[in-house]
């Protein structure tokens, strides 16, 4: 019999704006369906900071039902990730209403009132659950008192109350040794990558002659515009011209970081907002070194996708993206906040071609064998087939195998 798994996250797409989570939620979720499973979504309604999602309360996505939750402000979704659900009790019951008993209930992210509507709900029916929370267990970056807030009053409990916490990383599982989280009861299982998207590449040029960049040298970064993405220090790599005359494209949505970016930006600089759908691809298809020196990163796509599209990585060294990348030997690597070393590792990759194809070929080798939603999508079915063992045995919490 097919596993009925419920994911539980607050953005879902058509949503792309909130980084990562999206993107691995959907892969994961169709992975599933294509190995046989039952997946259910329960997500909210942000989308843009003036725009809903306005698609049916229930609807199939890729043969994944999707329900979502409006949220009761748009602006706080959007401006402050505060995603306060109105309805959500409500879409669960009609979401599950013609569905196959949950069998597991995977939650996504931490600190989101959908994690408890879904802890409640899966504790009353005896259902096992399994949080991964992607980087957001750390309290960081902003707002650090009031997450410490909402932890003590809200969503503290969450984490040790769940049968398994995933890590996508060594850096991540430190993170929940951290928190409190014994070893034991934390599995490892990397983030995946929908390979597909990557078959056919757009072809090199359009983005250049989409935005009048020209045939020079070209540097990207592509994510969100944060603090701790350490955009304002790559743009101060660029002072006085960037490396071999190249310019600097910065690609995403501004989560407190832009403006402290722009008062940094020379004129090799050039700023061109989120990329929806292809046109991110076609950033990094036709640039020729990609950096995501980001510091606390558990994870980070965005250079496995550059490595897909063709551009060798900068990647900071503190952190599970570094980590990766030097495993697969697919990059360089920089100390956060060190902008000189930055502006060299780019000049590096841009004047040896030879060395910076050789990354390319072993990060492409590596992504295809152990990032591929496929293989990642069968590591988390085996967790939630243990999942549900234990559960049916009475034992409680899962010990951890290293799925």
């Amino acid at each position: 019999m097919p596993l009925h798994i419920l994911q539980v996250a607050p953005y879902f797409p058509p949503t792309w704006a909130f980084g990562g989570i999206p993107r691995v939620v959907d892969g994961l979720s169709r992975a599933l369906v294509e190995l046989g499973e039952t997946v259910s979504v329960l997500t909210t309604d942000v989308l843009g900071p003036d725009r809903r999602v306005m698609l049916p309360q229930v609807r199939d996505h890729h043969g994944v039902m999707v329900g979502t939750a409006r949220n009761l402000s748009n602006r706080l979704a959007n401006s402050h990730q505060l995603f306060l659900p109105t309805n959500a009790g409500s879409v669960l019951q009609a979401l599950l209403a013609s569905r196959a008993p949950v069998d597991v209930v995977h939650l996504h992210g931490h600190r989101h009132l959908l994690n408890n509507v879904a802890l409640r709900w899966a504790q009353a029916r005896g259902i096992p659950v399994v949080l991964t929370a992607n980087g957001t267990l750390r309290r960081h970056e902003r707002k650090v008192g009031v997450k410490l807030l909402w932890d003590g009053l809200i969503a503290g409990h969450i984490p040790g109350a769940v049968q398994c916490c995933v890590a996508v990383s060594a850096a991540d599982a430190a993170d929940h040794h951290h928190a409190g989280i014994s070893p034991e009861r934390v599995v490892r299982i990397p983030n995946g990558l929908d390979l597909a998207e990557f078959a056919p590449l757009p072809e090199r040029g359009v983005f250049r002659a989409a935005h009048g960049l020209g045939d020079g040298p070209l540097v990207a970064y592509l994510g969100q515009v944060s603090p701790r993405k350490g955009v304002d220090l790559l743009v101060r790599a660029f002072a006085g011209g960037g490396p071999h005359g190249s310019q600097l494209v910065v690609a995403g949505n501004d989560m407190g970081g832009m403006e402290r970016a722009r008062q940094e930006a020379s004129d090799a600089v050039r700023f061109v907002g989120l990329l929806p759908g292809r046109q991110r691809l076609e950033l990094l298809a036709d640039a020729d070194v990609l950096v995501y020196a980001t510091t606390a990163e558990v994870f980070g796509l965005v250079p496995f996708e550059g490595l897909l599209c063709g551009p060798p990585v900068v990647v900071a060294d503190d952190c599970g993206c570094g980590e990766i990348i030097s495993e697969a030997g697919a990059g360089l690597l920089v100390r956060y906040g060190d902008v000189d070393a930055l502006r060299a590792r780019i000049s590096t990759l841009l004047a040896d071609r030879v060395a910076a194809r050789a990354m390319v070929r072993r990060g492409r080798s590596y992504i295809e064998r152990h990032l591929g939603f496929p293989t990642v999508a069968q590591q988390h079915r085996a967790l939630y087939a243990r999942l549900v063992d234990t559960a049916s045995r009475g034992q409680g919490k899962v010990e951890s195998s290293h799925a």
